[in-house]
């Protein structure tokens, strides 16, 4: 005797593979009923995504928004917004860039950016000043930045002129 799974629902099919299984003598493995009990780790060989991957793609995500749907010229950054939200964000932004690259490497990094067309000659010098006026105690031991540390302070740059 066939079955056409067209004549039944879901569960009563179920409930014959089990019994099924039972006549058979071979049980087997049959997910339960509830999708919400199934183990959904891995995939054999599989060992998902890398963190580094996990880091960029999370940047990627915050920073689509802020520069989707806009006609996006260089330089990104014209002037540092005058608003309490925007100094907070230049302020975290500079904590980040000391914590992992040092004084003279948050310098270097605002060179770079200004002379990729991110930022412009003034934001870079009102940036310099902002460094000096943060606490040595901040800065890092002087690491080299790495493509997520830039891409990051895309997101930062991306943020700020948001705010304009």
């Amino acid at each position: 005797m066939t079955i056409n799974p067209r004549d039944y629902d879901l569960n009563e099919l179920r409930e014959m593979a089990r019994k099924r299984g039972d006549d058979d003598g071979d049980v087997g493995d049959l997910p339960p009923e509830d999708p919400a009990e199934m183990d959904w780790g891995p995939l054999e060989g599989d060992a998902g995504p890398s963190a580094d991957d996990t880091l960029r793609a999370g940047l990627y995500r915050e920073l689509l928004p802020l520069v989707g749907g806009q006609d996006v010229e260089k330089p990104y950054l014209r002037g540092v917004p005058d608003t309490y939200a925007a100094e907070f964000v230049v302020f975290e932004w500079l904590e980040f860039l000391l914590l992992h690259s040092g004084y003279q490497g948050a310098t270097e990094a605002l060179h770079y950016y200004e002379s990729i067309d991110w930022i412009t000659e003034d934001v870079a010098s009102q940036l310099d000043d902002y460094l000096l006026g943060i606490d040595e105690q901040t800065a890092g031991d002087g690491d080299e930045l790495d493509v997520d540390d830039h891409m990051l302070s895309l997101v930062y740059v991306a943020k700020l002129a948001g705010m304009q």
